[in-house]
């Protein structure tokens, strides 16, 4: 869990090596002729996959319980930065380059219950080496992981930039970038029949996403839809401007499987499995800003970017003659946060309200 720390501070680092005191305009998410800087801080909600490890109806029919559901009630705080500075022109277009980093962590903690004369609960090992079975069972799953990622990305903007509104929507760039993020989840599981400890199971479940994307952005207008014209009436009357940018990519997504299991049931038995895989994942976002201008060189975003990645890891434990294995799932994801913008120079970030 230290790459997180990594990304942050890398990202840290390069505004700080790269940041060049200079004139600027801003154009809506990128800057043109300078420098800025931000930071961050919010919530972000996870869809992960359910962890299935205990079962019921005996080994020969055995039904897998879902010992953590993964949904829209696991959240976290989350904390991003970055910067993004003028390099000129090339072949016609203004391009700006960026970096910037976020993280995430999350916690869930579940309770599944097994009772009944009628139908056993079942234990199996990730080796297939251990089989328990009784009458009852309670399963306390803890779940903790964090999200993280870092990206470098360039925008590439034709024409003069503008602080005119469209009428719905108006394209201003296109997006090139590399993307290396990471989900790494910290599970642990502890079962008992009344007072006995029947089990104790602990997982780790770290993926990382290294790739690239393309996207386009720009600002969009909710004052000329109709039905919304009074949204964007009251937004203007704010003085709130509101931006889109859209990114999709593919990725090498390579996971790392370790888990340890312990039972004393029967005379003490633990066991380990460890197992890796990669995949190919695809990773779209889109990402809405509404934007308040506070001074001619700061300005305050509410920052919402909603993610899905194709490929998640999802534990398929060993069950009779079928082993341990690393499946997969998909995954939504929202992050929001309120940013603080800041140009830097000794020139003004914006124009005179």
């Amino acid at each position: 869990m230290m790459r997180s720390s990594f990304v942050i501070a890398a990202t840290l680092l390069g505004a700080a090596t790269f940041a060049q005191p200079a004139a600027a305009q801003d154009f809506t998410t990128a800057t043109f002729g300078g420098t800025n800087i931000w930071i961050g801080g919010g919530v972000q909600f996870l869809t992960l996959p359910d962890i299935k490890f205990t079962g019921k109806g005996g080994v020969a029919n055995l039904r897998r319980q879902t010992n953590s559901s993964g949904d829209w009630l696991d959240f976290g705080g989350a904390g991003a930065g970055g910067f993004e500075t003028a390099l000129g022109f090339w072949g016609g277009y203004r391009v700006t380059g960026g970096v910037n980093g976020f993280w995430a962590n999350g916690d869930d903690d579940d309770r599944s219950s097994c009772s009944g004369s009628a139908a056993y609960c079942v234990v199996i090992d990730p080796t297939g080496a251990f089989t328990a079975t009784g009458p009852s069972l309670v399963t306390r799953t803890d779940r903790e992981y964090d999200y993280w990622g870092g990206k470098a990305e360039l925008k590439f903007a034709g024409g003069q930039p503008t602080n005119v509104k469209p009428n719905v929507y108006r394209n201003d760039y296109f997006i090139v970038g590399f993307d290396v993020r990471g989900i790494d989840q910290d599970n642990r599981l502890r079962g008992k029949s009344g007072t006995v400890n029947v089990f104790r199971y602990d997982e780790t479940l770290d993926t990382t996403y290294v790739g690239g994307y393309v996207g386009i952005g720009g600002e969009y207008s909710f004052g000329f839809i109709p039905g919304l014209k009074s949204v964007g009436g009251f937004y203007d009357r704010l003085g709130i401007r509101t931006y889109a940018s859209l990114r999709a990519g593919l990725y090498s997504a390579e996971t790392d499987y370790a888990g340890r299991f312990s039972s004393s049931l029967g005379g003490p038995f633990n066991s380990r499995l460890s197992q890796s895989n990669n995949e190919l994942a695809f990773i779209g976002s889109l990402s809405l800003e509404a934007r308040k201008q506070l001074g001619q060189r700061t300005s305050l975003s509410l920052w919402t970017d909603y993610e899905y990645i194709s490929s998640v890891p999802e534990m398929r434990y060993a069950t009779g003659s079928r082993p341990t294995r690393i499946s997969e799932d998909s995954l939504f994801a929202s992050r929001t946060m309120l940013r603080l913008n800041i140009g830097l120079g000794s020139q003004q970030l914006y124009p005179p309200q």
